[in-house]
């Protein structure tokens, strides 16, 4: 009898242990009710690789700001690099859709000439283009 009784116990235990997992399961696979991608990203002390038409660029700052799928924002020091130059910066917005970076403040640009100082800049990717604003200073290397 006691036998008979312990089984039951352990038969009704597993039974409820198993009813359990099925309703965590049946909770866990509803679907999610937001869209995460519409939500504004922040993200600190970043650093990563976008692949674009002209190649691979390196970027990275102090915080990553995501507006939306193509639009970021560097904020505090920032820098991009590719094969072909590297912007030292703060404040630095990208575009991924059109190639398209820039800043207001100040920036140092090293390529395999020189270095280039200036105080805010717009760089077409794609073209292959960087307008400087304000004063620039360029210093060849020797």
């Amino acid at each position: 009898m006691i036998n008979y009784l312990i089984k039951s116990i352990i038969n009704v235990l597993i039974i409820i242990f198993l009813g359990a997992q099925s309703f965590i399961y049946l909770i866990n696979q509803r679907p999610l009710t937001e869209n995460f991608s519409q939500k504004k990203m922040t993200v600190e002390n970043f650093s990563s690789i976008v692949l674009s038409n002209s190649g691979i660029t390196k970027i990275g700052s102090e915080k990553l700001n995501r507006f939306d799928e193509n639009n970021f924002y560097l904020e505090g020091k920032s820098y991009l690099e590719n094969k072909e130059y590297k912007i030292y910066g703060k404040n630095i917005s990208i575009n991924l859709s059109s190639e398209i970076s820039y800043s207001n403040e100040s920036v140092e640009v090293v390529n395999k000439i020189g270095l280039l100082k200036a105080q805010g800049f717009k760089n077409y990717d794609y073209d292959g283009k960087i307008l400087f604003e304000g004063e620039v200073e360029f210093v060849i290397k020797k």
